[in-house]
């Protein structure tokens, strides 16, 4: 989406209109909409994240981060057509870093803005300036909580899609994720098939499955957790003692809040420490296994950019359009093939590359689960998986308590 605007602003100013008689400049509905540039939207986006912030740490109001989801669904999702897009900024970015093209300081600013915030507070994007969460957020009615095996298996989904695409964006392959974005259509209000059907799944998934696309598919949402482990304020269930009634646990649907882990048996700490020690020894083989995977998932990313799939049909001699209009050219079927091998090299070294940091990834999310949190006594928030919804704050006794006094 980020690309499409930038595209739009330039043509505008290096293509002036044709001097057809009788030709109609034609209408675009995003200047309909409002008065719009990528700095202006820099602008909104900032103060939003810090009108989120003041909501959900100074406020601790549920009913706050509501409407700063409504607020951001409207603004975000249909005024400005789903963007800032969290689908396709960091392709986005990724592409021009390797193209070493010119990338606009404002679709950097947009970029990094919410990870600059997520250091400091979390994924307070999240919360309500993401158009996607905002929607899943508003839509979610009722909690079916995914088990606990299964949704440290889903999680690691998205980091295999970041690093699936971000070598597609680097490829020339293209952007596919932002084809399947089941949101899109809503926010567009075009629901034309097949992707009308996806977001009619994902929604409905969305009614009892808390935010399904930011948990378990958004690759933004990866270079949003991680930045998170690092953020500077952490949110609190509580601001008095924790009395360990559980409500907080049982009134988030996201698997964000973490039990007490009090202190342990011996016999308790010698079985962690076996678990770690074998986990440490399978590091070696895990990498290997994720090299071996990417290397054979390389011929299937490649075979999806243009110029690898024309050398293809050309070799085999299918008739295509494609084939059709290179055979009416003037270029060089060698040029081709010479630029279709160094594609599929250059996709297959970062492929296993990315197979190689997956396997590290899978690893280190299985220790850091495996090893014992350091002992407490009261329920914490994981920052990293806390979509600042502001769920736990309504379930707490003791802050409702806390809003009663207050009024």
């Amino acid at each position: 989406m980020i690309s499409q605007i930038f595209v739009m602003f330039a043509s505008q100013a290096r293509f002036p209109a044709p001097e057809f008689e009788n030709y109609t400049l034609p209408n675009m509905n995003l200047e309909e909409i409002a008065s719009d540039s990528v700095l202006w939207r820099v602008l909104i986006l900032f103060l939003f994240l810090v009108a989120g912030s003041y909501f959900f740490y100074q406020l601790r109001s549920r009913k706050a981060m509501l409407f700063y989801s409504v607020a951001g669904l409207a603004v975000f999702g249909f005024l400005f057509a789903s963007c800032p897009c969290p689908v396709g900024m960091f392709q986005n970015i990724a592409q021009g870093i390797a193209d070493g093209a010119y990338i606009p300081f404002g679709i950097l600013l947009l970029f990094a803005i919410p990870l600059a915030f997520a250091l400091f507070f979390g994924r307070i994007f999240c919360g309500g300036a993401c158009p996607l969460g905002a929607i899943q957020e508003l839509l979610h009615w009722k909690s079916v909580i995914v088990p606990r095996p299964l949704d440290h298996i889903l999680r690691l989904v998205p980091v295999l899609l970041f690093l699936i695409f971000t070598i597609c964006a680097i490829f020339g392959i293209g952007f596919p994720l932002c084809y399947l974005e089941p949101y899109l259509p809503v926010f567009l209000l075009d629901f034309a098939t097949p992707f009308a059907i996806l977001s009619a799944i994902f929604l409905l998934i969305g009614l009892f499955i808390s935010r399904p696309f930011c948990r378990y598919v958004c690759p933004y949402g990866v270079l949003l957790r991680f930045f998170s482990l690092f953020s500077k304020t952490i949110p609190q269930i509580t601001q008095h003692e924790c009395v360990n009634c559980r409500l907080c646990e049982q009134g988030c649907p996201n698997g964000a809040i973490l039990p007490p882990e009090g202190q342990g048996s011996s016999a308790e700490h010698l079985r962690g420490a076996k678990r770690i020690s074998m986990l440490a020894a399978c590091i070696p083989f895990a990498l290997f296994a994720g090299g071996i995977f990417g290397y054979f998932c390389a011929p299937v990313l490649s075979s999806f950019h243009s110029d690898v799939r024309l050398m293809h049909e050309l070799d085999a001699g299918i008739p295509s359009e494609a084939v059709y209009s290179f055979e009416l050219s003037s270029s060089s079927r060698e040029e081709l093939r010479a630029h279709s091998i160094q594609i599929q090299n250059g996709v297959l070294l970062a492929s296993t590359a990315a197979g190689v940091l997956f396997g590290a990834l899978v690893m280190t999310e299985l220790i850091a689960e495996a090893r014992r949190r350091r002992e407490e006594s009261f329920y914490t928030i994981d920052p990293s998986l806390c979509f600042c919804c502001g769920r736990c704050y309504a379930a707490c006794p003791l802050e409702r308590k806390e809003k009663h006094h207050e009024k």
